[in-house]
Parts: structure tokens; sequence; C-alpha cells
């Protein structure tokens, strides 16, 4: 499960520009592994999932971790004055 959060992680810029029905066939897949890591039934609502996905993995919904990441990303590139990222900001 950490390698796939890697690759969502380092792929963040790219994933930003999925259009919404790619991010929900991601957080299908997600939903999958958890119940496989957790061994809760195929027929566990998504909300449950997502929050002993949480609570026992740590692991935030797609959605969340790419809005995450983004404002991670954001954060550093003003806090070290990076002009691509100034700019887009200010526009």
């Amino acid at each position: 499960m950490f390698h796939v959060g890697s690759i969502l992680d380092y792929s963040f810029p790219c994933l930003n520009s999925f259009s919404e029905n790619n991010i929900k066939k991601l957080q299908a897949i997600q939903n999958t592994a958890v119940r496989f890591i957790l061994k809760l039934k195929y027929d566990t609502l998504s909300n449950i999932v997502h929050h002993e996905a949480f609570n026992k993995l740590k692991l935030l919904t797609v959605s969340n971790r790419l809005f995450e990441l983004s404002e991670r990303y954001v954060g550093t590139g003003l806090s070290h004055s990076i002009p691509l990222v100034i700019r887009l900001v200010e526009e």
C-alpha cells in the first residue's frame, strides 16, 4: 500500500489534471486495496472503508491526499520564492 501511496505522491502534479471520473477510479482501486488489507467485506460501505483506512492506516482519500499535496507544494514554493508558484498564486 505504501508503494501505491508513493506513486500517487510523486505523480500528483499530473493527477491534479485528472478528471473527476479518473479520481473516482483511483479511489475505487484504493478502496479495494484497503478492504483486502484490513480484511473488510466486499460490500463494506465506502465511508466506512475511508474511516478505517484513516484510523488504521493513516490513509486519506485520494482527493484529500491530492489537496494536501497541492497545499504543501504551493506552501513550499512560496516559502522558497519560486517564481512560477508565486505567479500562479497571484493570478
